[in-house]
């Protein structure tokens, strides 16, 4: 994750992020530490904060926000139904190979729920992506 260093790039401590984007410094620090179940709209906040797109603040090097960024939510979901489909799963089927419920696969893909890292991680790893790609446009 690239956060620890962006932070660092930029001397921000972690209060004066969470002040910036508006978020709880607990969560930051949940974060640099690893635990997965912090919330995509709080992740999102973190990498608008930075100037980073949010895909990338969890990837191998962070990109620049483009202001031509989707909503984290939109991408989200629209990334999520390609790769399902693109494996031609239904939504019960990848509920059962992530342990993800379908109604929350349902809900994710209708942009009606604020899932967290730790269930995007599951949905990820059960389509063979990273968090990177799940959460990152296409050029």
């Amino acid at each position: 994750m690239n956060l620890v260093a962006l932070r660092a790039q930029g001397n921000w401590s972690t209060r004066a992020l969470a002040e910036q984007a508006q978020v709880d410094r607990r969560m930051i620090q949940r974060l640099e530490r690893g635990e997965l179940n912090v919330a995509l709209g709080t992740v999102d906040k973190l990498a608008r904060a930075l100037g980073v797109s949010t895909g990338s603040l969890l990837g191998a090097r962070p990109v620049a926000r483009r202001e031509t960024d989707n909503l984290i939510e939109a991408l989200l979901a629209q990334n999520l139904i390609a790769a399902r489909k693109s494996l031609m799963l239904t939504q019960e089927m990848l509920s059962q190979r992530s342990g993800v419920s379908r109604a929350v696969i349902a809900h994710i893909e209708r942009q009606a729920r604020n899932p967290s890292l730790g269930t995007l991680e599951r949905l990820a790893a059960s389509l063979a992506l990273s968090l990177e790609v799940l959460l990152t446009s296409s050029p």
